[in-house]
């Protein structure tokens, strides 16, 4: 393919691994984002195993594993004490930790990766049209300048959220359904009374209530209560709170990954719970998957790869959600009584760890040589 014949609309961490691997394999790709720089509130934190294995040859993750916060363990309370502890150094694979990681830095490190190998974000540039006659994608663009630009390029990849209008245009639909209430999250600063090696869960029924370092003394609070800080469990000490905002859960599936020349990555296929943290990293994966299709001659099989992948990664974090932010007194018990001795079994393990490392999702093909590599 020519330069600029694969386009790729968005900036966010999908787009940009979308033109990091395909730039990898030997394309040049056209990135565009109608904003002038990375959001800095941070929306997404955590960076899964499987993302550092898929980012590795292209070198991003050491710069990752530089700035990131390393988490170790995940522990789980009740009212009054710690229930539940998970070891990820059980982890398989290389890298059996997770990190966190405001997502505007991801992002950050991720864009100046790619201009060092030469490929630009686009800013400010904005796509305004899409369209596709049979075999011919025309893409209208406006310019930081306001002037419009007709492209015909030979492939659209649509990293544009879950606002997608790349998918709307094409008609692709986006079905499923929202939680009834909204959620609350705060970035704070807190005095070290709890561990930070990893998120904390907190049971403060009637409500649930979640703590994800970011640092040694600054992490993401969120809970299914608008005002979490009004809520804060009593072992917490909030010293600084830089901001706060409120969201509404969707669980969300694309009917198409692919029309045509047309395809769909990251929010733009699929939204769901930020519980076990594999949104962005699953755009991440689909934006790899695409690249290395893309590369072998083989993108009629992405939909039939990626899409099954989504729609049983979206059934269990739906589930572990409503499990976590049920208020029934059954669950409830369960949570405080019998959680922490099933959590203890080998079944129980295994499959929380599978799911927090994608590892219950289909292993990257072209990583399979590179997956007894040590760090």
């Amino acid at each position: 393919m020519q330069k600029g014949s694969i386009l790729i609309v968005g900036a966010g961490p999908s787009g940009l691994t979308a033109a990091i691997e395909l730039k990898r394999r030997g394309f040049a790709p056209r990135i565009i984002d109608k904003s002038d720089r990375p959001h800095v509130q941070s929306r997404a934190l955590a960076i899964n195993p499987r993302t550092l294995q898929i980012l590795k040859p292209s070198g991003v993750t050491e710069k990752l594993l530089e700035k990131a916060w390393k988490l170790n363990h995940v522990h789980f309370r009740g009212p009054n004490n710690e229930l539940m502890e998970v070891d990820l150094s059980d982890l398989g694979g290389p890298y059996n930790f997770m990190l966190s990681l405001p997502q505007y830095k991801t992002e950050t490190i991720l864009e100046r990766h790619l201009t060092e190998q030469g490929v630009q974000v686009e800013r400010e540039c904005e796509l305004i049209r899409i369209d596709q006659q049979d075999d011919t994608v025309s893409a209208t663009i406006q310019m930081s300048s306001g002037d419009e630009e007709v492209l015909h390029p030979s492939m659209v990849i649509g990293a544009d959220g879950a606002h997608s209008l790349v998918r709307t245009q094409m008609g692709m639909s986006f079905t499923g359904s929202s939680y009834p209430q909204d959620w609350g999250l705060a970035d704070v600063e807190l005095e070290p009374t709890i561990s930070m090696d990893g998120p904390t869960m907190f049971d403060r029924s009637p409500y649930i209530f979640g703590v994800i370092p970011i640092s040694a003394t600054r992490a993401r609070i969120v809970s299914d209560h608008l005002e979490p800080l009004e809520i804060l469990p009593p072992i917490l000490k909030v010293t600084k709170v830089h901001w706060k905002s409120t969201f509404r859960i969707s669980h969300r599936l694309a009917s198409l990954y692919q029309k045509g020349r047309v395809f769909l990555v990251g929010d733009a296929a699929h939204v769901h719970s930020p519980f076990g943290g594999r949104g962005m990293n699953l755009g991440i994966e689909d934006a790899a998957w695409l690249a290395w299709q893309v590369s072998t001659g083989h993108t009629h099989q992405y939909m039939l790869d990626r899409r099954p992948v989504a729609a049983e990664v979206i059934k269990v974090v739906d589930s572990g959600t409503r499990f976590f932010a049920s208020n029934s007194t059954a669950i409830r018990l369960f949570r405080q009584k019998f959680l922490p001795v099933f959590g203890r079994t080998d079944y129980f393990k295994a499959r929380f760890m599978r799911m927090m490392s994608a590892e219950n999702t289909p292993f990257p093909p072209w990583l399979k040589e590179d997956n007894s590599s040590e760090i």
